[in-house]
């Protein structure tokens, strides 16, 4: 009973309005979001309560909820307004797009924030769950990037222990808000922890993902990459070899290779009834395949990694 009294509090509050400090006989947040079966106003007001509130006080909270609240079946309904309050949302989506957009709207209440930072980051360092530390490496990148976070994110990239899904999430930010080639090293590092084949590719393209800045690389770092990304698509099982073109397009990007290794998918081979063939994809990693068949003597052998010739000339 005291949670909805709290809820009811909240509304009551909210309804007459305040504008920064809130009643002091107000419930804490923590108890206000135990509460269920709210109404749409009081789902409101909570909302509303958060977003006004300290980030100190209100972002564990929203973190904790946000790492351990998630869709159901995935939501594609969204109702204008307050979103929460769909008549076709369950339970737990209802929370689950409280949360979001509680969150969302905290971060970009005001941005390049030092204090708001100072916060995300001693959570980052008390997190104990990948859940946690992935929502707030991303909201460090987004929103409220410190150089303070450099030393923390590197010590986490390169923590063995670690979950893979957050190594490679820290070093991707490294890449993104640091010097890339004072980063890029240890981001081959976290490729190379990937299992190989597709998961290895798929790290590479997603960590890679830079846009023009990779062609800020030295020749030592641009070669470490591309050596990498060749030597990972060359082994590509041929049952499988869809999986790469991704990564093949992100080399063509890096050597500003035309059309970045995808044959013309205007041809009629590559024509399905629902769009380009799976030809098309598959082409698209040989292509890369052949050209690093015939020109990785120019990709020379980098410490550390192996490069072995492979002939994939069909």
């Amino acid at each position: 009973m005291r949670t909805a009294f709290a809820v009811a509090a909240i509304v009551s509050a909210a309804s007459a309005g305040y504008a920064s400090d809130p009643p002091s006989d107000l419930p804490s947040l923590q108890e206000a979001w135990a509460g269920e079966d709210l109404s749409p106003e009081q789902r409101t007001a909570l909302v509303e309560r958060t977003v006004q509130a300290p980030f100190a006080e209100a972002a564990p909270l929203l973190l904790k909820a946000k790492s351990e609240t998630q869709p159901l079946y995935g939501i594609n309904y969204f109702p204008e307004g307050a979103p929460w309050n769909g008549d076709r949302l369950q339970p737990r989506d209802r929370r689950y797009i409280m949360v979001v957009e509680a969150w969302r709207r905290s971060m970009s209440i005001k941005e390049d924030d030092p204090a708001k930072a100072k916060v995300l980051l001693s959570l980052l360092r008390r997190a104990s769950t990948a859940k946690e530390k992935q929502i707030l490496i991303h909201a460090i990148l987004n929103y409220e990037w410190s150089p303070d976070a450099a030393p923390v994110l590197r010590e986490i990239a390169k923590d063995g222990r670690e979950d893979l899904s957050v190594r490679s999430r820290a070093a991707s930010t490294l890449l993104s808000r640091t010097d890339i080639n004072a980063a890029m090293p240890l981001a081959i590092e976290v490729m190379q922890a990937h299992e190989k084949g597709r998961p290895r590719l798929e790290a590479f393209h997603s960590m890679s993902n830079q846009g023009n800045r990779l062609f800020t690389l030295t020749d030592e770092n641009q070669r470490a990459l591309l050596v990498f990304g060749f030597k990972n698509l060359a082994a590509l099982p041929k049952e499988d070899l869809q999986s790469g073109y991704f990564a093949a397009r992100r080399l063509g990007f890096v050597l500003r290779i035309e059309n970045e290794f995808a044959p013309d998918q205007k041809a009629p081979r590559y024509q399905g009834d629902h769009g380009l063939t799976d030809e098309f994809f598959i082409d698209t990693t040989k292509n890369a395949q052949r050209w690093y068949s015939a020109n990785q003597e120019s990709l020379p052998l980098l410490p550390g990694i192996a490069q072995e010739r492979v002939d994939l000339t069909p």
